[in-house]
């Protein structure tokens, strides 16, 4: 008797097998069953459409299987048990509709996948808003887009005459998370001036990273665009370099600086922890 058997017969269910249309959302689990059996992983889902039924179904939104003991424990380190689907991709599978231990219909169980990037199913359009991009007017950042995929919102500030790229790293479902890197973002572009002068000072003042810099520049004088021989000098003419501030979502922040092919392209970055202190300036 295979792992599907024993699960099977240790769960009840409501009619027969069928097959499924299933959008995949994000949040996942995994437990021992109470016979210590097998482990049973479960995955969220946006929207289930029973094809034979030809029918949405309703109210139930996670997605359960059962998988080895031993598969579980040689995929613990990395979870990779949780690797079966993907967020935001349709499958269409081969499962039953199975109650939970309340006596209350709650999981789709599936038995086999029988299709990935499912396309042409009634769950399309589902799948275009869930994954459409959300967009979010700032009165101080301005326009910045989220895409879902990556958990980032990007927007353009403009300093200078320079477009700044603003990068925020968020949970998209979480607006609890959105908060504090949007105020350390509207605290920097508010302030983006003096800061823009504390930066470049500090990266000039870090003697290894200087030094380093003037030997560049020494060295491959007629490939680099920028010019200097004191810290001064260097903090000056890194003025207007600056491309992108990267909020990740503690509230510390990176922000970067075009090196005038000083290092051959690279980037000089600093770091800023969550308190709003630099902790380091390198070249990346």
């Amino acid at each position: 008797m295979d792992i599907h058997e024993i699960y099977q017969e240790d769960n009840k269910f409501e009619g027969e097998e069928s097959i499924y249309y299933v959008l995949v959302g994000k949040g996942d689990s995994s437990r021992w069953d109470k016979s210590h059996k097998y482990y049973i992983i479960t995955r969220s889902a946006v929207a289930i459409y029973d094809i034979n039924a030809a029918s949405m179904v309703k109210k139930i939104k996670v997605m359960t299987w059962p998988i080895p003991n031993e598969e579980h424990d040689a995929q613990e380190k990395n979870s990779g048990y949780f690797n079966r689907f993907k967020e935001g991709v349709i499958y269409k599978v081969a499962g039953r509709l199975q109650y939970s231990y309340f006596g209350e219909l709650a999981f789709l169980y599936i038995r086999e996948v029988l299709e990935e990037n499912a396309s042409g199913t009634k769950l399309d359009k589902n799948q275009e808003k869930y994954l459409a991009p959300i967009v979010l007017e700032d009165e101080v950042l301005g326009k910045l887009v989220l895409e879902k995929s990556e958990g980032l919102f990007e927007g353009k500030y403009d300093f200078a005459g320079n477009d700044i790229t603003i990068y925020i790293e968020v949970e998209w479902d979480s607006k609890a998370t959105w908060k504090k890197p949007l105020t350390v973002a509207r605290d920097f572009a508010e302030h983006i001036a003096s800061k823009d002068e504390v930066f470049r000072s500090y990266i000039a003042s870090d003697e290894d990273l200087y030094d380093a810099a003037l030997e560049c520049v020494e060295e491959y004088e007629d490939e680099c665009e920028i010019r200097f021989s004191t810290q001064e000098e260097f903090a000056d003419a890194l003025k207007g370099r600056m491309k992108y501030i990267f909020v990740n979502r503690n509230g510390s922040y990176t922000v970067g600086y075009d090196d005038g092919y000083v290092f051959g392209g690279h980037e000089i970055d600093v770091d800023v922890n969550s308190k709003g202190e630099m902790v380091c300036a390198e070249m990346r």
